[in-house]
C-alpha cells in the first residue's frame, strides 16, 4: 500500500488552455514556459509568475500534484502571520495547466532573492557557527511557530533544504512554505519523530506542536554539522537506531556539540512528548535560561534477543516494529509461545507481560486481530497496525483518504475499525490528549456511516467526513481538481462541454463529497437516485441537487453546458406527461430555457405539480371518456351481430300485441252490434 505520487490519468478532457501564460484570478500570470526549479517543493514544481499590476513584484508559484492535495486551509491561516523571515503565500487557486494537460492547483508566493540554505539534504556543505544558528534560524522559527501554533496549525515542513537565504548576503533566513502537500508526507523520516517514522507517510497525520519543535533539533544539528544527520542510511537502519539508542544519541553520533547547543537538541530530540521542549522552553533558552533537559529514559533490554527474520532483537519497541515488517513470522511467534516465553524470562517487564496477556485475551479466531493488538500492547506508544496498515491515531484519516479507492486499504480500514483496535491503543496509552478524544469523536460519527451502503454513505462519506480537506475523488473529475464545494459546478460544467460526457451526473463520490460539505438537505433526493437513477425520478433528483447548489453557491453564474446536458438527461422524464402536444410543448421549452445556463428553469418545466396535475387530470377524463365511448360501442356491436335473434323477439312481441288488439276488437264489435 505504497504512495504513488502521479499526475493525469484517464478520464474526461477538460477544455484546456494550450496558452504558455496562465492567469490567476485575473490578478497574477504564470508562465509555464519558465520553471524555476531552485523553488521546486517536491512533488510541487514552481514556475516564475508576475503580478498584473505590480510587475515589480518578485514572485513565484507552485504547482501542485493534485494526487497529493495541498493544505489550502493552511495557505488561508498563514495570510494571517506577518513574519519577515515567513515566505508569503499571497493566493491559491486550480487552474488549467498546459504541461500536464489538465487542472491543478497552484500558489502564489513571494520569491526569495538567496538561494537555499542547503540545496538537498544529500549535500554537504560548511558547518554553521552557532551563533548565526541562533541568530538566523532558531529565533525567527520560534517566534513563527509561537503564532502557527496558536492558530491552530503546524508547519511539519521544517528542515535544511526548505530554507531560504533572504539575499545573497546570506543574514537573514527564510522559512519555506507548509503547504504544497499534505502534512508529513514528503518529510524524510529523519526528521519525523520516532512514532511517525514507525507509521507509513500518508499516516503520519496532522501532527501537532512536537513534530514541528522535534523537526526543529534535526534542523539546528543539521546546519551546525553542514550535513543531514544519519546521511546515507536506509529509513529501516534510521527507525532502528532511533528504537535502540533514542533520536538524540543516533544523530549526534560522534559529532561535536557545544554544551551550549547540546542543551536544546537534547530537549528538543527527545523521544518522549510530554518530556520534549515546547516553544515557551526554547524561547526561554533564548532568553539565557539553561533549563538543564531531562536524559531521555532508554526502553528496557531483554538478558538476551530475540530473533526475527534473521535480526537480534532486545527491546520490546523494535521487537513490535520487526513483527510488523514480517507480519506471517509474527502470527507463528505469537502462537508458538516464544514471544511469552522471551517477555518473561529475558525482559522481565511486568507491564508488558500483562499488556500481552490483555492482548492475547480475545482469543485466536482471527489472527490478524490478535497480532495487531499484541504489537501495540509491546509498543503503546508506536502506531496502529494491521498487516500494511500503519498509522497514528490522528494519521488514521490522512491514511484512507490517501487511498481512498484503494481496495486493500478501504478493507484494513474497515476491520481497524471493527477490531476495535482504536480503543484497545487508547486503553494502552498512559494518559488522554484532547487531540485524542476529538479523533475518537470523529471515528465514532463515522462508524454508523460506513456500515450504510446507500448512496452518499459507506466508504466514500467516511473518507470525506474524516478528510476535511479531501478535495472531490470522482473518477468524473479524474483530469480536474475539485477543490471546494464551490468548483464543484464549474467542474461540471467543463465535464459537459467535453467530449466525454458522463452518463450520470451524482456517483458516489459526488453524494459522499455533497453529503459532507454541502449543508442543505439532500437525503431524499440521494434516496430518490439510488432507488432509480435511471428513471424519471432519479433523473429529476440529480438535477435537482445541482440546482440547489446553483442556488446556495452560484446565483449569479449560469451554466449552459451543463443545463444542455441536464436538459437532454430529462428526456425520458418529458415522457410522464400523457399529452402529445404537451410533451412537444415541454421538449422545446426544455431547449430554449436551457440556454439560460440556470438549473432551476428546467426544474421548473419538467417538474411543475400544477401542469403535471392538469396534464393528470385530462389524462383521466379522456381516459373515463374513452371508456364510455368504448362501453357504447361494445354494446352496439353486441347489437349488430345479434340482429337476427333480436328480430325474432321483437316479431314475436309484435304478433301477440296484434292477436290481442284482434280479440279486443272482436268482443268491443260483437257487444256493440248486440246493444244496438
Amino acid at each position: 500500500m505504497a504512495l504513488k505520487v502521479s499526475g493525469g490519468g484517464g478520464g474526461a478532457e477538460p477544455t484546456m488552455s494550450t496558452a504558455r501564460i496562465v492567469d490567476v484570478k485575473d490578478r497574477y500570470e504564470i508562465d509555464s514556459g519558465k520553471p524555476l526549479p531552485d523553488f521546486d517543493s517536491q512533488p510541487a514544481v514552481a514556475y516564475s509568475c508576475s503580478h498584473k499590476r505590480d510587475s515589480k513584484r518578485n514572485l513565484y508559484a507552485l504547482v501542485c500534484d493534485p494526487k497529493l492535495p495541498p493544505r489550502f486551509d493552511v495557505v488561508s491561516v498563514l495570510r494571517r502571520i506577518d513574519h519577515r523571515n515567513l515566505i508569503r503565500a499571497l493566493d491559491w487557486d486550480v487552474v488549467d495547466w498546459p504541461p500536464e494537460g489538465r487542472r491543478c492547483p497552484v500558489v502564489i508566493l513571494e520569491r526569495p532573492v538567496g538561494k537555499r540554505v542547503m540545496a538537498s539534504l544529500e549535500t554537504v556543505t560548511a558547518p554553521m557557527q552557532e551563533e548565526r544558528v541562533t541568530r538566523h534560524f532558531i529565533e525567527p522559527i520560534c517566534q513563527i511557530l509561537r503564532e502557527m501554533h496558536a492558530l491552530g496549525t503546524h508547519h511539519r515542513m521544517i528542515r535544511p533544504d526548505n530554507l531560504f537565504w533572504m539575499n545573497d548576503e546570506q543574514r537573514e533566513i527564510l522559512i519555506g512554505e507548509c503547504f504544497s502537500a499534505p502534512a508529513g508526507v514528503t518529510s524524510p523520516i529523519v526528521y519525523e519523530t520516532l512514532e511517525c517514522s514507525l507509521a507509513s507517510a500518508a499516516g503520519r497525520g496532522e501532527g501537532g506542536p512536537e513534530n514541528d519543535l522535534y523537526a526543529v533539533g534535526v534542523t539546528i544539528l543539521a546546519l551546525l554539522t553542514g550535513q543531514s544527520p544519519l546521511i546515507g542510511k536506509s529509513d529501516d537502519e534510521i527507525i532502528r537506531l532511533k528504537l535502540n539508542v533514542g533520536s538524540y544519541a543516533a544523530m549526534v553520533q560522534n559529532h561535536r556539540v557545544s554544551l551550549t547547543m547540546m542543551e536544546p537538541l537534547r530537549g528538543l530530540l527527545n523521544d518522549h512528548p510530554d518530556e520534549r521542549w515546547t516553544v515557551e522552553e526554547l524561547s526561554l533558552w533564548l532568553n539565557g535560561r539553561r533549563l538543564s533537559p531531562k536524559q531521555q529514559a532508554m526502553p528496557t533490554k531483554g538478558s538476551r534477543a530475540l530473533t526475527i527474520a534473521g535480526m537480534d532483537l532486545t527491546t520490546s519497541r523494535e521487537i513490535a516494529h520487526v513483527m510488523h515488517r514480517n507480519w506471517d513470522q509474527a502470527i507463528v511467534l505469537v502462537n508458538s509461545g516464544a514471544l511469552d516465553t522471551w517477555l518473561r524470562r529475558s525482559l522481565g517487564e511486568d507491564d508488558r507481560v500483562e499488556a500481552v496477556n490483555l492482548a492475547k485475551s480475545i482469543g485466536n479466531d482471527n489472527q490478524d486481530r490478535l497480532v495487531a493488538r499484541v504489537l501495540i500492547a509491546l509498543d503503546p506508544d508506536g502506531p496502529i497496525r494491521l498487516r500494511d496498515f500503519s498509522a497514528t491515531l490522528e494519521g488514521i484519516s490522512s491514511l484512507i483518504g490517501a487511498f481512498a479507492d484503494d481496495a486493500q486499504a478501504r478493507q484494513l480500514f474497515g476491520q481497524v475499525i471493527s477490531f476495535g483496535l482504536v480503543n484497545f491503543w487508547l486503553d494502552q496509552q498512559r494518559g488522554m490528549e484532547p487531540s485524542h478524544i476529538r479523533q475518537m469523536n470523529r471515528l465514532d460519527k463515522v462508524k454508523p456511516i460506513l456500515n450504510q451502503t446507500g448512496l452518499g454513505f459507506g466508504m466514500e462519506r467516511v473518507v470525506y467526513e474524516l478528510n476535511g480537506g479531501l478535495p472531490c475523488l470522482s473518477p468524473l473529475f479524474e483530469r480536474d481538481f475539485v477543490a471546494t464545494i464551490e468548483h464543484l459546478l464549474p467542474a461540471m460544467e467543463r465535464l459537459c462541454a467535453s467530449d466525454d460526457r458522463p452518463q450520470r451526473l451524482i456517483d458516489r463520490h459526488i453524494a459522499a463529497f455533497l453529503g459532507t460539505n454541502f449543508k442543505r438537505a439532500i437525503g431524499g433526493e440521494l434516496r430518490d437516485i439510488d432507488r432509480a437513477a435511471d428513471e424519471e425520478e432519479g433523473r429529476i433528483a440529480q438535477v435537482r441537487i445541482l440546482s440547489n447548489l446553483q442556488d446556495a453557491l452560484h446565483r449569479n453564474v449560469t451554466f449552459p453546458h451543463l443545463c444542455a446536458f441536464s436538459a437532454a438527461l430529462l428526456e425520458p422524464a418529458v415522457e410522464r406527461f400523457h399529452s402529445r402536444e404537451r410533451r412537444k410543448s415541454v421538449r422545446s421549452r426544455l431547449r430554449k430555457v436551457a440556454k439560460s445556463g440556470r438549473l432551476k428553469d428546467l426544474l421548473d418545466i419538467i417538474d411543475d405539480t400544477q401542469e403535471v396535475a392538469k396534464d393528470q387530470t385530462a389524462f383521466d377524463k379522456a381516459c373515463m371518456d374513452y371508456a364510455k365511448s368504448t362501453r357504447d360501442l361494445i354494446n352496439l356491436m353486441h347489437d349488430i351481430n345479434n340482429k337476427g335473434r333480436l328480430a325474432e323477439e321483437l316479431g314475436g312481441q309484435l304478433a301477440g300485441a296484434a292477436a290481442l288488439l284482434g280479440c279486443v276488437a272482436t268482443v268491443a264489435l260483437a257487444g256493440f252490434a248486440t246493444f244496438f
